[in-house]
C-alpha cells in the first residue's frame, strides 16, 4: 500500500595538555599553509557567490542520514527518507521549496531506500531486500523483485547508455569467505531481469569476487573492474579491469590493473573516445578499449587511497578526478598528463561533480567538507566553500536545473535550492 501525505512539514573532557598540542599543530600546519599560496584558499569576492534560495526541513523531529543522492525530475527536487525510515520519498518543489507531497512504501518491508536512479519518468531504487521502480506520473510502483528472498545481498545499481539498469549482487554472502558474484541487468519499464555475469570464488581464502559496476559500450559488450580476491588485507587485493561480451557469455580482454591495493569498487569506469579510464590503488590508469593494453598512468601522490565514490567527469577534453582524499585533480584523458591540481579541492567529494557551464566552474558537495565547493574549472582555484547551513552539513549530489539556472542539495536537515552569482 502506498501512503500519500501532502505538505507534511559527554561531555568530552580534553587535558590542558592535548590542548596546548593541538594548538601547536594547528598553528604549524596554518604557517605551512600561508606559504603554499594554496588553489584551496577561496577568494575573495564583493559578494556571495552563494545564493541560497529556499531551505526546507526535512523531518521536523530528526536529521536525515541516508546513502541515496537526489534526483531532480521536472518541478520537484526529490529525497529519500532516514536510514532508519520504512521506505519513502519526498518531493520539494524547485521554486519554493514547499514540501509537495511524501510517499511511503509499506510493501517494502519497512527497509529505507538506499539508492535512486532516474530515467525520463521512471525512478529506479533499491533498498536492502528490493530493486523496484516508481513512476512519477502516476506515482505507482511500476515493478518489483525481492533479491533478498532468493539468497542475495544486494550491492549499488546504474543506468548505463543502453538504458538498461545494472545491479551487482552476491548469492549466498558469507563474511568469512564464500559467495558468488552477480552482475544483474533490468528493463527499466518492465523489470524483466536477467544474470549478465557472474563468477564463483577461486577459493574460500580468496573469497567472493567483487564486481564494479559496468559501462556499456557496444553490441552488448560491457566493461567493468574485477576483484577475485577483495576480502583480503587490502594491500593483497588484485584489481583487473576487463571486456565482457553479454551475448557470447565471453572475456573479450582482461587486464590487470594493480596487484595490490585494488580501488574503484563501487562506480563505473569511464570510456572516452577509444579508451577506458578507471582508479587503481590511488592512481588513474587509462587503457585501450579494443585490446586492454595500457596506455598511460597518473600517479597521486598517495601510498593508497579509494575510488570508491565519485565518479570521473569528462568535459570538453578535461577529467576531472577526487580519489577519496582532499585533492581535486585536472588532466588529459588522452595522455594521463596534468592540467591542474587543488590539494584541498574537496576532501570525499559526493558521487557525481556538476559542471556548470555558464561560469565554467565545478560546483558539487565535498562530504569530508561537508561543504558546497565551487572550484573554477579551467584552473582549479578553489572560488567559493559553503559550509553548513543551521549547524548541518552538506553531503548530498548537487543537481542542476538549466531552465531555472538553480542548484539542488541537502543537508542532513534541508533539502536546499541555491544559485551562483555571476562572476564573469
Amino acid at each position: 500500500m502506498i501512503n500519500n501525505l501532502l505538505f507534511s512539514h559527554q561531555n568530552i573532557r580534553v587535558s590542558f595538555t592535548y590542548l596546548i598540542f593541538v594548538v601547536l599543530v594547528s598553528q604549524l600546519f596554518s604557517c605551512q599553509k600561508k606559504e603554499e599560496n594554496l588553489l584551496g584558499t577561496p577568494l575573495e569576492l564583493e559578494e556571495s557567490l552563494f545564493n541560497l534560495e529556499w531551505a526546507t526541513r526535512m523531518d521536523s523531529e530528526k536529521e536525515i542520514v541516508n546513502l541515496a543522492h537526489g534526483v531532480s525530475y521536472e518541478n520537484w527536487y526529490i529525497r529519500s527518507g532516514d536510514k532508519d525510515d520504512p521506505s519513502k520519498i519526498m518531493a520539494f518543489h524547485k521554486d519554493t521549496g514547499l514540501k509537495e507531497w511524501e510517499i511511503v512504501f509499506d510493501e517494502l518491508d519497512g527497509y529505507n531506500i538506499n539508492s535512486m536512479h532516474l530515467h525520463e519518468h521512471i525512478l529506479v531504487s533499491t533498498n536492502a531486500y528490493y530493486v523496484f521502480a516508481f513512476d512519477l506520473e502516476s506515482k505507482q510502483i511500476v515493478w518489483k523483485e525481492n533479491l533478498k528472498a532468493k539468497g542475495m545481498l544486494l550491492g549499488k545499481g546504474t543506468i548505463a547508455a543502453n538504458e538498461k539498469f545494472y545491479l551487482n549482487a552476491t548469492f549466498n554472502f558469507d563474511p568469512l569467505g564464500g559467495g558468488v558474484a552477480h552482475l544483474y541487468e533490468f528493463d527499466i519499464y518492465t523489470g524483466i531481469h536477467r544474470t549478465v555475469y557472474s563468477k564463483a570464488p577461486d577459493s574460500l581464502r580468496t573469497g567472493t569476487m567483487t564486481i564494479s559496476l559496468p559501462v556499456y559500450w557496444k553490441n552488448e559488450i560491457i566493461l567493468f573492474n574485477a576483484f577475485p580476491n577483495s576480502e583480503r588485507p587490502p594491500e593483497e587485493v588484485q584489481q583487473y579491469i576487463m571486456a565482457y561480451d553479454m551475448t557470447a557469455q565471453k572475456i573479450i580482454w582482461k587486464t590487470q590493473v594493480v596487484h595490490q591495493y585494488g580501488s574503484n569498487k563501487l562506480i563505473t569506469p569511464i570510456i572516452h573516445k577509444n579508451s577506458i579510464i578507471t582508479g587503481g590503488g590511488s592512481d588513474i590508469y587509462g587503457f585501450d578499449l579494443n585490446t586492454g593494453t595500457h596506455l598511460w598512468t597518473f600517479k597521486m601522490d598517495y601510498p593508497w587511497s579509494i575510488w570508491n565514490d565519485t565518479n570521473h567527469l569528462i568535459h570538453e577534453g578535461r577529467l576531472y578526478l577526487n580519489n577519496g582524499q582532499h585533492d581535486v585533480t585536472c588532466i588529459h584523458p588522452e595522455t594521463g598528463k596534468l592540467i591542474w591540481n587543488n590539494p584541498h579541492g574537496g576532501a570525499n567529494c559526493t558521487q557525481n561533480m556538476t559542471y556548470y557551464e555558464k561560469e565554467n566552474l565545478l560546483v558539487f558537495a565535498s562530504w569530508g567538507y561537508g561543504s558546497v565547493m565551487i572550484l573554477d574549472a579551467l584552473t582549479g582555484k578553489t572560488i567559493h566553500r559553503e559550509h553548513r547551513f543551521d549547524n548541518s552539513q552538506y553531503f548530498n549530489d548537487i543537481l542542476y536545473d538549466e531552465d531555472r539556472d538553480m542548484f539542488f542539495t541537502s543537508t542532513y536537515k534541508h533539502a536546499i535550492g541555491f544559485k551562483i552569482n555571476t562572476i564573469r
